[in-house]
This record gives C-alpha cells, sequence and structure tokens, in this order.
C-alpha cells in the first residue's frame, strides 16, 4: 500500500478556490485536524501569502515534498521560502 500525504485530501478545495483566504481556510482547517509535525509553521507560513496563486504553489510544494516528489536540495529546504 502507498502512502499518500494528508494533504492530497484537500487538493480540490485548494484549487478549486476562489480567493486566497478561501484555499488559506481550507488548507489551516485540515491542518488543525491533523498530526502533521511541522503544523504550526505550515499554518504561520500560509496565512503570511496574500495571492491565490501563491497558495496554490505553497500548497503544490508542500505536496509533493511530502510525497517524496520534490526536486534534488529543495526537498532539503523547507516547504514555503514562497513569497
Amino acid at each position: 500500500m502507498a502512502y499518500q500525504s494528508t494533504l492530497a485530501q484537500i487538493t480540490e478545495q485548494v484549487y478549486q478556490a476562489k480567493t486566497a483566504d478561501e484555499a488559506k481556510q481550507a488548507i489551516i482547517n485540515h491542518l488543525n485536524t491533523t498530526r502533521v509535525k511541522d503544523k504550526e509553521k505550515m499554518i504561520r507560513q500560509v496565512n503570511e501569502l496574500k495571492y491565490l496563486a501563491k497558495v496554490q504553489q505553497y500548497f503544490t510544494n508542500a505536496l509533493l515534498r511530502w510525497e517524496g516528489l520534490s526536486t534534488n536540495s529543495y526537498a532539503k529546504e523547507t516547504v514555503a521560502e514562497v513569497e
């Protein structure tokens, strides 16, 4: 059985969001129900994002990282150094 990131559960909500706030709320609400190790850091970083595209980019990077699909050195860094 393949491991799937908990973030995969909210993919449609994040990508179908009409506003940055809607996407951020979906991510934050989900994270608050999980035991993700870096949950507080992720919530703080998501809250700092202003644009829908940036929230979706952050989400994509986080999802890829937890799925083990991020590219080389980026996998060793924190997920969100996204403006």
